[in-house]
């Protein structure tokens, strides 16, 4: 049976580490191995020890690598570059899975070779939807990322194919790498939420950071000829239109909450 290799990047996660570790030793795979790749990016307080000594009641189960910080879509690369498993499943320091998502997942992609990528919705909400696993098409990712890091297994051959994430990015990174393997592969989703994310709760300004990294990976979608120049236009327009309803819904709530 495969390897499933577990990638977290970690960067002053003191408070939220042993946690997430905790919700992936809570796995069961069944008869495939298990590897937990950890990759601290620079960080300044004591996240490292605090890996360093569940690593070492691991029995080898953990590795931790350090580098100088270089934000999370370097880390993630470092951590695939080491991993030894077929099937490659993200997580974010601060976020946790629960019991059965690994093991859902792996029996999918056995099940579906045709399959590259599989993940699940989020705290406690399902997608709306009847089935138990859907299809997220390339056509359907444009209008909406539904692909959150956190709850992704992919194959190492399709996220490297795809080109792994682009480390000068800081937003949106993500999106690219999916939507590239999504215009060659099939992706699916089982309908059942396994992750436990911790929401941003950013100021309004991020929005429009973030806005400008979806605008980008638009552009490199088009540039690397997945995208028309038309569909590229209407796509800058649907999420420009998103964005300013995001922002007035934000500054609205904002506004209320000095209110009361």
């Amino acid at each position: 049976m495969c390897t499933v290799s577990v990638v977290i990047p970690a960067y002053n996660a003191q408070s939220t580490i042993v946690r997430a570790i905790a919700s992936v030793l809570n796995q069961d795979i069944g008869d495939r191995d298990l590897e937990i790749i950890i990759v601290d990016d620079g960080s300044r307080d004591t996240t490292a020890s605090l890996i360093e000594s569940r690593a070492s009641l691991s029995g080898g189960q953990i590795t931790l690598i350090r580098q100088k910080n270089a934000g999370p879509a370097a880390a993630r690369n470092a951590g695939v570059a080491s991993a030894h498993g077929q099937y490659i499943a993200f997580l974010d320091a601060d976020d946790q899975w629960l019991p059965g998502k690994l093991r859902a997942q792996a029996e999918l992609l056995d099940r579906n070779p045709e399959v590259a990528l599989v993940c699940t919705p989020m705290n406690g909400r399902k997608f709306r939807t009847r089935s138990s696993v859907l299809e997220i098409s390339f056509g359907s990712l444009l209008l909406s990322n539904r692909v959150y890091t956190s709850s992704v297994m992919v194959r190492k051959s399709a996220f490297l194919s795809a080109g792994a994430f682009n480390p000068a990015r800081k937003l949106s990174e993500d999106y690219e790498v999916w939507l590239k393997i999504a215009a060659k592969n099939s992706i699916q989703a089982i309908n059942k939420p396994y992750l436990l994310y911790s929401k941003n709760t950013g100021i309004s300004s991020k929005l429009w950071r973030m806005e400008r990294g979806e605008l980008e990976t638009y552009h490199i979608l088009y540039r690397d000829g997945l995208l028309s120049l038309p569909l590229h236009g209407l796509l800058r327009y649907w999420s420009l239109a998103k964005f300013f309803i995001r922002y007035a819904y934000r500054s609205t709530q904002i506004k209320w909450s000095r209110i009361w």
